[in-house]
């Protein structure tokens, strides 16, 4: 089946159902968008995606969610197989949406393999619309819209010692750097270095009060090479210099 005509299908039939189909994409580049989500899984191959901002390969190891009214550029180089849903859009909860407008993927993990070997069942025997793929949906959207702390959040928390760039950041989620600040700072409310800033005070506080590492040392625990910067930096978010964070706390205790 083409693509094209998935779509054109597809497109009118999800008012009010969800469809689960296997599908196969070309090498020449469309571009279109459609008032349903699409929940794309791949089964071989790699297809490659691009969002406003957002630009991945999705492969055998990840899934990706489309949201409904969302542009988006796709094509494939190679032999490729994927498990498409179309899904109204009035089956997710409202604003259960919003934290993805560029598309989002997820990990192919133990979990999700379960899941697909499910809906693969039911699109293997012909049932493109059962009632059971809608009530696999209802089992598991809350996987799909539950808050994920984001790759970039991650790398942050567990490389805040080292130089971290807002290149290799966004790399992590698939953004340009322009899009990701932006994004970044519409779901943490605050710039990626302005967090990068917090994770590095929160280490030094806790080496302070649990070490007795000089103030040197501690900064360079943290990632800052001079006693300067974080001296300027946990004064800038504390108010005090940790210094005067170590003795305060220590007469407390």
């Amino acid at each position: 089946m083409s693509l094209v005509n998935v779509f054109e299908k597809g497109g009118a039939a999800v008012d009010n159902k969800i469809i689960c189909e296997h599908r196969t994409y070309t090498d020449v580049m469309k571009t279109h968008d459609h008032r349903f989500v699409q929940l794309i899984l791949p089964l071989q191959g790699v297809l490659n995606i691009k969002t406003d901002g957002k630009e991945l390969k999705l492969d055998e190891a990840h899934l990706f969610l489309l949201p409904p009214s969302c542009q988006h550029t796709f094509w494939a180089k190679q032999n490729n197989k994927f498990l498409v849903l179309d899904i109204p859009q009035f089956m997710f909860q409202l604003g259960g949406l919003d934290n993805f407008p560029g598309g989002q993927n997820y990990e192919m993990d133990e979990k999700w393999k379960a899941i697909r070997f499910l809906l693969l069942s039911e699109a293997d025997q012909g049932k493109i619309e059962s009632s059971r793929i809608s009530s696999l949906f209802r089992f598991f959207n809350t996987y799909l819209t539950e808050y994920q702390i984001p790759d970039s959040v991650k790398y942050i928390q567990k490389f805040y010692n080292e130089q971290i760039s807002l290149e290799k950041l966004a790399s992590l989620e698939h953004y340009t750097v322009s899009y990701f600040c932006s994004w970044f700072k519409g779901i943490m409310n605050c710039t990626p270095m302005a967090y990068l800033k917090k994770v590095r005070i929160q280490q030094s506080k806790q080496l302070l009060l649990g070490t007795s590492l000089n103030i040197l040392q501690i900064a360079w625990e943290v990632g800052y090479v001079h006693q300067s910067s974080l001296d300027r930096v946990f004064k800038e978010i504390e108010g005090i210099t940790p210094a005067e964070y170590r003795r305060n706390n220590m007469k407390i205790s």
